[in-house]
């Protein structure tokens, strides 16, 4: 597990108050170290010895050795003795100022930590304003968003009232066009429509008048067309009876006074396709047959009327002497 502080942990009161203990007893340990002084070394000299760190001086004569060696080593004693209790006085007055400067440095601890601690307060405090200036801040945005939101939602239903308005008038004016519009087109398709039937009965009028001339005039073409028909009829019986005639055989001892109707068929072109006898003499029939077979061919008018009339013929053979 991942455990997250908010600060080093070197940087707590604690962990400077535990530093500067040590810190005082690391002292205390090294200035014991040199509380001691140096032993000094006493070299004696002949059967008592020499008491001096130094070089003795060169020996006197025997008989004061032992008093000068004495003398010189109780010196030495009582210095040695004198430096030791300024030693002690000296590390007694170290001591004092470890002290003092251990209380020094507590009642500095303590003035940080307390530093701190206010440091830490305000810091706490002012985050807690700047926690709830956020808010402050987010709650008056989010206000102004919801405020902004509603304007913006009344905007959009103004605008889509004014659209559904403008789409009202719009619509209206567009259905009031049409109306106009369709009325004008009535109008318009009655009057083309009462134009229509005048014209038509004009038209009418002048089919009728024309077809009355027209038939007033097809009549006399028919009438002068069938007079001119009956003419052309005649005029080529006449032509068909004489060509029947030049191909006749006659003896006029058999056929004087005698006579045969015959029935003749004729194509466009007037050529014969049937001959029938219908009633007569037999010599003058078969006289009569042998003739239009004879001929082949009779005379016929382009004329369809005329043809028409002329296709089926009955004529009557009588000949003549």
């Amino acid at each position: 597990m991942k455990f997250e502080l908010s600060e080093k942990w070197w940087q707590t009161p604690l962990a400077k108050s535990v530093g500067l203990h040590l810190a005082l007893v690391l002292g205390l340990v090294i200035s014991g170290l040199n509380f001691w002084p140096k032993p000094t070394q006493i070299t004696l000299s002949g059967e008592a010895g020499s008491a001096s760190a130094e070089p003795p001086p060169p020996p006197p004569a025997p008989v004061q050795a032992v008093a000068i060696d004495r003398q010189v080593l109780e010196q030495r004693v009582a210095e040695i003795q004198k430096q030791q209790e300024d030693a002690k006085r000296a590390e007694e007055q170290r001591i004092r100022d470890l002290e003092r400067r251990a209380q020094q440095a507590e009642r500095a601890r303590a003035q940080e930590e307390a530093r701190l601690k206010r440091v830490a307060e305000e810091k706490r405090k002012a985050d807690e304003a700047a926690a709830a200036s956020r808010r402050a801040a987010a709650d008056a945005k989010k206000q102004q968003e919801a405020e902004a939101a509603k304007a913006r939602e009344a905007e959009q239903q103004r605008a889509a009232r004014e659209q559904e308005r403008k789409k009202a008038e719009e619509a209206a004016k567009a259905a009031e066009a049409k109306r106009k519009a369709e009325q004008e087109a009535l109008a318009k398709a009655q009057a083309e429509r009462e134009r229509q039937a005048r014209e038509q009965r004009e038209r009418a009028e002048q089919e009728r008048m024309l077809q009355e001339q027209l038939a007033a005039e097809a009549d006399a073409r028919r009438r002068a067309r069938a007079q001119q028909a009956v003419t052309e009829v005649q005029r080529y019986t006449a032509m068909i009876s004489d060509a029947i005639t030049r191909n006749l055989i006659k003896d006029e001892s058999t056929m004087r006074g005698r006579s045969c109707r015959v029935n003749i068929r004729l194509a466009t072109n007037g050529f014969v396709t049937s001959v029938n006898v219908i009633s007569g003499d037999r010599v003058v029939c078969d006289a009569a047959v042998r003739a239009v077979n004879r001929a082949g061919t009779l005379p016929m008018s382009q004329d369809p009327d005329v043809y028409n009339q002329l296709k089926d013929i009955t004529l009557t053979v009588a000949p003549e002497f």
